[in-house]
């Protein structure tokens, strides 16, 4: 998979799923579409880069690194511009990105 098809599954995968965690919240649901398409647009792109960097050996430790850093930026955007909170923040950030590797996972 190229990098352009992994960003437009990414967002397939965590845009709808964080419509739905966080449905409850008063939130308007164009301002949640804002917040987790800033935040993928601007993580993927640098997580791309940094695993096409690693070597073989060192891709699986690596991916949970990078995957790592990916949850707790996308949870700063989230609780900056939804101000949701850093711990529901981080909770839909996790749950998002969790999904969307499962999905990527799967489908290579």
């Amino acid at each position: 998979m190229n990098q352009a098809g992994a960003l437009g599954l990414t967002l397939a995968c965590e845009l709808p799923l964080l419509l739905w965690l966080a449905r409850r919240q008063p939130l308007p649901w164009w301002r949640l579409l804002l917040a987790g398409g800033l935040a993928s647009l601007i993580t993927h792109p640098i997580a791309w880069r940094v695993a096409m960097r690693l070597s073989p050996s060192q891709y699986q430790a690596g991916l949970w690194w990078i995957e790592a850093a990916v949850v707790l930026a996308e949870a700063l955007v989230y609780a900056l511009l939804l101000r949701a909170g850093l711990r529901l923040s981080l909770a839909w950030s996790l749950a998002a990105n969790a999904a969307s590797f499962m999905v990527g996972w799967w489908l290579a």
